[in-house]
């Protein structure tokens, strides 16, 4: 009797073992994890005009193909909040790649999002920035300072002529030596200065204030070379200068520093610029304290 009643606890015992397993089994849940979206690459120094393209890697996740596959992924270009362009592609499988590419944006700061979907309606998304530059206008040529009042000024802060400015008397009168002086751009990045046989000649370099005759090294005869980006202008060269050569980034020749003090670089802000006119500025410590002295040129193509 004994007997009898150990071996119906025993399969009692095993019933429950058995229903445990299975309960278990019932708790398993298959995993579908999200997808993934990796930016592999982008063109960059873009500038308005160039085409946009960007390429893209996804993955399905860890789970295989059995729960899900990729679907789709939806991306857009937003520029201050606001759509510029969008689109969508269709994906395969568990681990796909797409080049995605656009028509020229506008100028300015833009971000990238691309979302990926797989089968089951999970998602990731990723995001960058693109920046696109304004194109540069075209400066190649001769330009001249601009014929009016105000075309040369110097202020204590950017573009203020709160210290002095040309008047249109001397545009036309004792300077007028300086207003037909030349500077031509040429497309292999080298430039020339011309100035007619006179320049106006400051009491720095010798002169008397008026009109003489050019003198070493702001006299036109060096080799120079310039870069241009579209935010700042650089000349160099020993004599190389636009504008007026006693202004330098370390202060001006004769005043501020040794008159023989000539540079071999001299960069210019461009605050503006166009095809037919540009507006450069140039800026230094005069005390070596924060005293800084702001000259304003304004050119113009011939």
């Amino acid at each position: 009797m004994k007997t009898q009643i150990k071996l119906a606890l025993t399969a009692l015992a095993l019933v429950v073992m058995v229903a445990a397993c299975e309960d278990d089994r019932a708790d398993l849940v298959l995993i579908d994890s999200d997808p993934t979206v990796t930016i592999d690459g982008i063109n960059s120094g873009l500038v308005e005009g160039d085409n946009f393209s960007i390429s893209l890697s996804f993955n399905d996740g860890l789970e295989g193909s059995s729960i899900s596959t990729l679907a789709s992924v939806d991306w857009n270009i937003t520029s201050g909040g606001a759509s510029v362009v969008s689109g969508s592609e269709e994906l395969t499988g568990d681990n796909d790649e797409v080049t995605i590419t656009s028509s020229p944006l506008p100028a300015g700061n833009h971000l990238f999002n691309a979302t990926v979907f797989d089968s089951n309606g999970n998602s990731a998304t990723a995001t960058t920035e693109v920046n696109v530059v304004s194109a540069l206008p075209d400066i190649t040529g001769t330009w001249v300072m601009k014929p009016v009042q105000g075309a040369l000024k110097v202020g204590p802060a950017s573009g203020s002529g709160e210290w002095w400015g040309v008047p249109l008397a001397e545009v036309t009168g004792v300077r007028d030596c300086f207003f037909d002086d030349e500077w031509t751009f040429n497309s292999d990045g080298t430039f020339t200065i011309a100035m007619q046989g006179a320049t106006f000649l400051e009491a720095w370099q010798g002169g008397g204030d008026s009109c003489g005759t050019p003198i070493a090294p702001f006299d036109g005869s060096g080799s120079y070379t310039y870069t241009f980006d579209g935010t700042n202008f650089v000349v160099n060269g020993i004599g190389a200068y636009i504008g007026l050569p006693k202004v330098t980034n370390l202060g001006e020749l004769g005043n501020h520093v040794a008159s023989d003090a000539y540079p071999s670089r001299v960069t210019y802000e461009v605050a503006s610029v166009s095809e037919t006119d540009m507006e450069l500025r140039i800026a230094f410590d005069a005390d070596g304290n924060g005293f800084m002295v702001h000259w304003t040129y304004l050119l113009e193509k011939k």
